[in-house]
């Protein structure tokens, strides 16, 4: 039976096969399953890394191995983007 590591680094070798070492922010959320848009917040707030205006693979291929929930908004924030929203501004 295939270890997980083992499974990880076969994953791992497949897509770097089949993209490259780089892909754009739009074939990263193709290979996600997402938005560009969320491709972008993925690289802004580090979970994915960039190099370049480039997406790295590997570290796409980590993020489906081991995916990292984003960072929940605060509710103050969340009020005021209402509030804000509300006041028309």
């Amino acid at each position: 039976m295939a270890r997980k590591n083992d499974i990880a680094y076969s994953r791992m070798n497949d897509m770097v096969t089949r993209y490259g070492e780089l892909c754009t922010h739009e074939r990263a959320a193709l290979i996600l399953g997402v938005a560009p848009r969320t491709i972008r917040a993925m690289v802004a707030d580090g979970r994915l890394r960039r190099v370049g205006k480039r997406v790295d693979v590997w570290s796409i291929c980590n993020y489906i191995e081991n995916p990292v929930p984003a960072a929940p908004a605060s509710i103050s924030s969340r009020n005021e983007f209402f509030l804000a929203a509300m006041s028309g501004k």
